[in-house]
């Protein structure tokens, strides 16, 4: 996978892409990615605190802007930044420089730029046919209030923690210490603490304390049964989509919602865009579900259009690739999965249901860096040929490219001004690579997929004899072109076997590493080494 490159990439020039699987998303935390403009870093009040990993660094829009060439040179067709409105800028746990402590959402955070910068930066990128989407979190705002459970006119003794979940709002009063607005129809809306729930801190592991508990570190829920609240988060959103615009959303923590929310927000919110000329907006979110029966229920109809693919995230990239599993069982989240899947797109949505949008990843913000996972490079270069080929909307996050290693949460948001932004290293020209050769191949950003092998002995199990360990393979098929992706994730041991294909008889050239195999029969005939992949291509 780490071969010559050049002949693949010559005659490659993107074309503008006609839907979202043409697609390839980077995620940037913007705070982490490139400090443009340093005499904004103090803006909200605090000084950065460059190598606290949980601490304000000074990345902006401005820095962003300057290295858009960066990003198209990987091969990405689209940018998501963080959340852009103004945060709670620090506690003693931290500091909001991720954007997902909103202390005012109709602000934006004066440490990444004023709305000057955020339209170049949205210009600059559209200029390049590079889409601009952004994080937005509807569930919470940041710890804009403490409580007062006993009324003493106090904080009680440690705020950040809350008091524990109960059914009913905590008894006592809230003192605020930042009054969030959302904008409205009329104007703007001043948040009063009817318009949170105020519950305690809730388990995340029980519904309905995930619903309607506030959030960790003290992460205020909002009372999203209100239709005041709906109707100016709908207000809000759909403001910020079409004065600067956006051409999409992430949505953070789908789940901790009710359901019902979701349709009225999601076309409340895209009526508004069509009103005002906007159309293919993406609604994607975030539905933390290692399950796909878990989390094809949060695809309402008219709700969000697609969710990430968290199940072959910690299923086949973790659990197989990654981790050594048996490829048998993880087989049917590149297939089988799709059957229960909502087959209609949402109305005024993308136009695509949500298994054809679902976003493909490695490695988020979210979640542990590849490389923190395993030490073995050549397993995280099959993990981004899944991510790739796999089917959906492909995403990497920032700083894999550049061999990142940093593990969960903090850790692995690294400030990527410090790598100097090299272009020839073997991940970030793997990267190019793969997008290059999707963006070449109709049957890998729209095709079907079919596994075509799948073994029953995994990576784990090193003193095998079975010919086929750790072999999986799938086709991508559109009209007459057919793409068979074939991995041997096994560390130690060549796999061999002659693999059911729609590839015709004769030839077939491997696009990685330039190898040659024979299809005679229906079946290719395949030897790949430990930890090698190949996608096979008609002669």
């Amino acid at each position: 996978m780490r071969w010559a490159l050049a002949a693949l990439l010559a005659g490659c020039a993107p074309s503008p892409p006609a839907d979202w699987r043409d697609e390839v998303i980077y995620q940037i935390v913007t705070d982490r990615f490139a400090n443009g403009d340093p005499s904004n870093d103090d803006a909200s009040g605090v000084p950065p605190m460059p190598g606290v990993p949980n601490r304000i660094h000074g990345g902006d829009f401005r820095g962003i802007t300057e290295h858009l060439d960066y990003v198209a040179a990987l091969g990405a067709t689209a940018i998501w930044i963080s959340p852009i409105v103004r945060n709670v800028a620090r506690n003693e746990v931290g500091d909001g420089y991720h954007g997902y402590w909103a202390s005012d959402f109709t602000e934006l955070e004066p440490r990444f730029g004023d709305e000057a910068a955020l339209r170049q930066l949205v210009g600059a990128a559209h200029a390049r046919g590079m889409r601009v989407i952004v994080d937005v979190v509807p569930n919470h705002a940041g710890r804009v209030f403490d409580y007062d459970v006993d009324g003493d006119g106090v904080p009680d003794p440690d705020p950040a923690i809350s008091p524990t979940y109960t059914p009913e709002v905590q008894p006592g009063e809230v003192i605020f210490s930042a009054r969030p607005q959302l904008f409205t129809a009329e104007g703007t809306l001043t948040l009063r603490p009817e318009h949170f729930r105020r519950r305690g801190i809730g388990d995340l592991g029980v519904p309905e304390e995930r619903r309607y508990g506030d959030f960790p570190e003290g992460l205020r829920d909002l009372d999203t049964d209100r239709d005041e609240v709906i109707e100016a988060l709908i207000a809000t959103f759909a403001r910020w989509a079409i004065d600067f615009e956006l051409d999409g959303y992430r949505i953070d923590a789908v789940p901790h919602v009710d359901r019902a929310f979701w349709p009225r927000f999601c076309t409340g919110l895209r009526e508004r865009l069509a009103a005002a000329g906007r159309t293919q907006f993406f609604l994607f979110g975030e539905v933390f579900e290692t399950r796909p029966e878990s989390l094809v229920p949060w695809l309402v109809p008219g709700g969000i259009d697609a969710a990430f693919d968290i199940p072959l995230k910690f299923g086949l990239i973790d659990g197989v690739i990654l981790g050594g599993g048996a490829p048998a069982g993880a087989a049917y989240l590149l297939e089988d999965a799709r059957r229960i899947y909502p087959m209609d797109p949402a109305p005024l949505g993308v136009g695509l249901d949500p298994w054809q949008a679902r976003i493909v990843f490695g490695d988020s913000h979210d979640v542990t860096r590849l490389r923190a996972l395993v030490d073995d490079p050549f397993a995280v270069d099959q993990a981004l040929v899944a991510v790739f080929t796999a089917g959906g909307i492909p995403l990497v996050y920032y700083g894999t490219e550049q061999e990142f290693a940093g593990g969960g949460g903090h850790l692995g948001r690294e400030p990527l001004w410090e790598t100097d932004y090299p272009e020839d290293g073997a991940t970030f020209r793997l990267i190019q690579l793969l997008a290059a050769i999707r963006r070449g191949s109709p049957a890998l950003r729209r095709g079907d997929t079919t596994v075509r092998w799948a073994a029953e002995v995994g990576g784990r199990e090193l003193d095998t004899t079975a010919d086929d360990a750790g072999l999986i393979a799938w086709e991508r098929s559109l009209a007459d072109e057919h793409v068979l992706v074939v991995l041997n994730t096994h560390p130690t041991r060549p796999a061999r076997a002659a693999i059911p294909t729609a590839l015709p008889e004769g030839t077939a050239i491997d696009r990685l590493g330039g190898g040659r195999f024979s299809v005679q029969d229906g079946r290719a005939e395949v030897t790949l080494p430990p930890r090698t992949s190949a996608l096979l291509v008609a002669r």
